[in-house]
C-alpha cells in the first residue's frame, strides 16, 4: 500500500486523494457548514469528472465528505433567486444534469460513502455512482425533497431512481419528497449496504473493487416492464396526486410525466424531458413561494438573542394527558434528556404512557422502528404522582389544564423544590405568560413553549417571552424544541400569541357561516379546495369543542367586540359535544375515524335547512378575518416580521405552503383590494370586519406586509 498523496484539481471544493489505483474524491466546500452545489461548485465538479475521465491509472473512485454529519445537502437554493430567464434556468439544469450523467459513465467503478445528509443533488450524485454505502448514523438520510420546493429532481433523479428501485418506490420518494434512513433505503435497494460510521470508508473502498454496474439496476421489474401495468401505475399515481393536491402543486404531476417518459423511452429521453419540464416550474408562483418558505425555515434556526442556551439533561412533564404524553414521547424519542412525567394519579399517568406508546407503535407497524427500540425508548419515561425527582430537572414542560390559577399553583410547587436556574416552560395555548408568572419567585425562568396537537406531527413550537423572561430561558427552550425536531417562532406576550389569535377569527367566521345555514361539509370543502389541510369544522372537532370554548372566552375577554363570537361553539359545548375526543362533534366518528357530517348539529344550532355554501365567500370571509388580525399582531410586535408570522401559520395551521403564508397571500391579493373588501363586509356583516388601523396605514403608505415588516 503506497502512502496517500493529494492530487491537485482545479476545484477548491474537491480534492482527489489517491492510494494506488484508488482515489477518494473528498467534497469539503470552503466557508460553509454543508456541502451544496452552486453553479460555481458544479463547474468545479465538471472539471473533476474530466480529470477522472483522463486518468487511465485510476480504476476505482470513492466519493466522500469531510463535513461532519453531511454528505451533500443538495443544490444551493440561492440559485433559484438568481434565475432571470428560462434560458438561464435551462442552462443551469442541463449543465448539472450532464455533469452527473458523465460521472455515471466514467470507466472507473464509483462508490458513494454517505455519512450524513444526502439530499436532492447529493442523492442524484449518489445515484450516478455504481454503489452506495451509507452509515447507520441517525444523521444519515437520503432522499429527493425537490417537490417540497415546487420542482422535481432534474439532475437525473426522476429518470434514474425508478430504474434502480422500481416505479412504486420511486413515486413514493419523489412525490412525497421523502428522506429515508439507511435501513429504509437498504430495504428498497436505494443503497447497497448500511454500516457503522467508523468503517464506512473501508467498506466503500471494498465495494469499489467490484465490477462496474451496467444497465442502471440489478433488479428485474416484471410487472413494471409491462406497458399496460406501467400505464396503470402512473395513471393511479396521477389520480391520487390530483386528489391530494387539488392541482395546486404542479411539480408532482410533472414528475410523474417525466418518470413515465424516462422509463418507457430510455434514460436519454428521460433526461431531456427533465430539463424541458422543470424549467417552467422554476418561475411558477408555487415554486417561488415554496422557496421563500425554505428561506424562512432557515432563518428560523437563528436566535435573535445573545445568550447561550443551557444544556438540558433532565426534563419533566407536568400533566399526563394526550398533550403531556405526546411531549414526553417526543423528548424520549428525539433528545438525550431523561424525562419524568407527573400527574395526580396513576390512572392519568397510565393514559399519558399509553398516548406515548401509541405514537411509537405506529412507527413499529410502519417498520420505521423495531419493537425493541420502542421498549427502550418507552423505558426512558419515568413517572410519579408526587414531586420526587423533580429537584434534578433542568426544565419542566407544564401541560396541565388551561386555567391560570392551576398553572400558578403548579409553578409555585415546582419553584419550592427546583434547582437554581431551572426553567418552567408552560404549554399554554392562550394565557399570557406574564399572568402565569405574576406570583413566581423567579419569573425570569418562566417561558411559553406552545406545542400544537398532535405533538408528534405538528412541526411548530411558539416560544413566548413574558415581561420578565430572560434571554437565556428563551434560547434554552428554543434549542430544546429544535432538538425535538420542531421549527421555532419567537413571540412576545399576549393572549393567543400568534397562531391561536389568528385562528380565533378564522374559526369564529366559520361559525357564523354555519349559523347562516351553510352546510358543514360545504364550508370545509371550500377551505380544502383553497389548500388548507383540514376544513374549519373538522379542525374544531380535532382541537376539541371544549378547548375552543375556553379559548373563545379568553380571546373575547381580551379583545371585546372585535372578537364578537358566534354562538356555535357554546351551543355545541352545552350539548355535550367535545369533538373527536368523545366521538361527538360536528362530524360522526367510528372507531376514532371521521365519517360524514352529523346532521343532528343543525338542530342544536337552530338551522332548519342547510344549503351548500358559496365557496368564494367562505374563503374570502375567513382569510380576510385572519389578515385583519395579523396586521394588529405585527403592529403590537407580538412577532417580529411578516415572514415569521407566515412561518407560524404554515407550520402551525397548515396554511397552504404554495401560497407562501397568510401575509404573502395578502400581498398577492393587493392590500388596497383587501381593505376595500373589508369595508364592504363591515357594512354587510358588522364590526368584526372593521379594518384595523395598521392595515389602513399600510394601504395609505403604499406598502405591502413584507415591505413594512421585514426580518431584521
Amino acid at each position: 500500500m503506497t502512502a496517500l498523496e493529494a492530487v491537485p484539481t482545479t476545484a477548491k471544493a474537491f480534492t482527489l486523494e489517491r492510494d494506488g489505483e484508488l482515489a477518494v474524491l473528498w467534497f469539503d466546500l470552503p466557508g460553509e457548514k454543508v456541502n451544496k452545489f452552486s453553479s460555481h461548485v458544479m463547474q468545479e465538479f465538471s472539471a473533476v469528472v474530466d480529470e477522472l475521465a483522463r486518468a487511465t491509472d485510476i480504476k476505482r473512485v470513492v466519493v466522500a465528505s469531510k463535513k461532519p454529519g453531511i454528505f451533500i445537502a443538495g443544490a444551493d437554493i440561492n440559485e433559484f433567486t438568481k434565475v432571470v430567464s428560462a434560458d438561464q434556468a435551462k442552462e443551469f439544469v442541463r449543465f448539472g444534469q450532464q455533469a452527473f450523467h458523465r460521472f455515471s459513465k466514467l470507466p472507473q467503478t464509483t462508490v458513494a460513502a454517505i455519512d450524513g445528509v444526502c439530499l436532492g443533488g447529493g442523492c442524484e450524485l449518489a445515484l450516478s455512482c455504481d454503489y452506495r454505502v451509507i452509515s447507520d448514523s441517525p444523521k444519515a438520510k437520503i432522499g429527493l425533497p425537490e417537490t417540497n420546493l415546487g420542482i422535481f429532481p432534474a439532475w437525473g433523479g426522476t429518470t434514474k431512481l425508478p430504474r434502480l428501485i422500481g416505479i412504486q418506490n420511486a413515486l413514493d420518494i419523489i412525490l412525497r419528497g421523502k428522506q429515508l434512513s439507511g435501513r429504509s433505503a437498504k430495504r428498497v435497494n436505494l443503497v447497497d449496504e448500511v454500516v457503522p460510521s467508523p468503517i464506512l470508508l473501508d467498506v466503500a473502498k471494498d465495494f469499489a473493487k467490484r465490477s462496474k454496474r451496467r444497465g442502471g439496476t440489478a433488479t428485474k421489474f416484471y410487472i413494471e416492464g409491462n406497458p399496460m401495468m406501467r400505464n396503470f401505475i402512473f395513471g393511479q399515481a396521477r389520480k391520487r396526486t390530483l386528489a391530494a393536491t387539488k392541482g395546486h402543486y404542479p411539480a408532482q404531476i410533472k414528475a410523474i410525466e417525466v418518470m413515465k417518459e424516462g422509463f418507457a423511452g430510455g434514460v436519454e429521453r428521460g433526461l431531456q424531458k427533465e430539463v424541458d419540464e422543470v424549467v417552467s416550474l422554476i418561475s411558477d408562483p408555487a415554486a417561488q413561494n415554496l422557496v421563500r418558505l425554505f428561506f424562512l425555515i432557515e432563518e428560523s434556526k437563528k436566535d435573535p438573542y445573545n445568550a447561550k442556551a443551557l444544556e438540558i439533561h433532565n426534563a419533566g412533564v407536568l400533566g399526563a394527558g394526550v398533550m403531556g404524553g405526546g411531549i414526553a414521547q417526543l423528548v424520549a424519542d428525539k433528545t438525550d434528556a431523561n424525562v419524568r412525567m407527573r400527574d395526580l394519579n396513576w390512572q392519568a399517568i397510565g393514559g399519558g404512557l399509553k398516548a406515548a406508546s401509541k405514537i411509537w407503535k405506529r412507527k413499529v407497524e410502519s417498520r420505521r422502528m423495531t419493537r425493541g427500540e420502542m421498549q427502550r425508548k418507552l423505558a426512558r419515561i419515568t413517572a410519579t404522582t408526587d414531586w420526587s425527582g423533580f429537584s434534578r430537572m433542568d426544565t419542566v414542560v407544564e401541560a396541565v389544564v388551561e386555567n391560570v390559577a392551576v398553572k400558578r399553583q403548579v409553578l409555585a410547587e415546582f419553584e419550592a423544590l427546583a434547582k437554581p436556574g431551572a426553567i418552567f416552560a408552560t404549554n399554554t395555548s392562550t394565557i399570557p405568560i406574564t399572568q402565569i408568572a405574576a406570583e413566581a419567585k423567579h419569573p425570569e425562568n418562566v417561558v411559553g413553549m406552545h406545542f400544537f396537537n398532535p405533538v408528534d406531527r405538528m412541526p411548530l413550537v411558539e416560544v413566548i417571552r413574558g415581561e420578565k423572561t430572560s434571554e437565556q430561558a428563551m434560547v434554552t427552550i428554543a434549542k430544546f424544541a429544535r432538538d425535538m425536531g420542531k421549527y421555532v417562532v419567537f413571540c412576545n406576550d399576549g393572549p393567543g400569541f400568534v397562531v391561536n389569535r389568528i385562528l380565533g377569527p378564522y374559526m369564529n367566521e366559520a361559525g357564523f357561516l354555519l349559523e347562516e345555514g351553510n352546510s358543514i361539509d360545504s364550508i370545509d370543502k371550500a377551505m380544502l379546495d383553497f389548500g388548507m389541510p383540514m376544513g374549519p369544522m373538522a379542525l374544531l372537532d380535532e382541537v376539541g369543542i371544549d378547548v375552543a370554548a375556553k379559548v373563545a372566552g379568553i380571546l373575547g375577554e381580551a379583545f371585546g367586540a372585535r372578537m364578537e363570537t358566534s354562538t356555535v361553539v357554546d351551543k355545541l359545548y352545552k350539548d355535550g359535544r367535545h369533538g373527536k375526543k368523545n366521538g361527538k362533534g360536528l362530524y360522526i366518528y367510528k372507531e376514532g375515524k371521521r365519517q360524514g357530517a352529523d346532521s343532528s348539529v343543525y338542530k342544536v344550532i337552530g338551522v332548519s335547512s342547510p344549503r351548500p355554501a358559496d365557496a368564494r365567500s367562505v374563503v374570502e370571509r375567513t382569510t380576510l378575518a385572519m389578515i385583519n388580525e395579523a396586521a394588529l399582531i405585527l403592529e403590537e410586535k407580538i412577532v417580529a416580521s411578516a415572514g415569521e408570522l407566515d412561518l407560524a401559520m404554515v407550520m402551525g395551521t397548515g396554511f397552504p405552503p404554495f401560497r407562501g403564508g397568510l401575509l404573502r397571500y395578502a400581498d398577492s391579493l393587493g392590500l388596497p383590494y383587501v381593505l376595500a373588501r373589508l369595508d364592504e363586509l363591515t357594512t354587510k356583516l358588522g364590526a368584526r370586519f372593521y379594518a384595523t388601523e395598521p392595515l389602513r396605514k399600510l394601504v395609505e403608505g403604499g406598502k405591502t406586509f413584507y415591505e413594512a415588516y421585514p426580518r431584521k
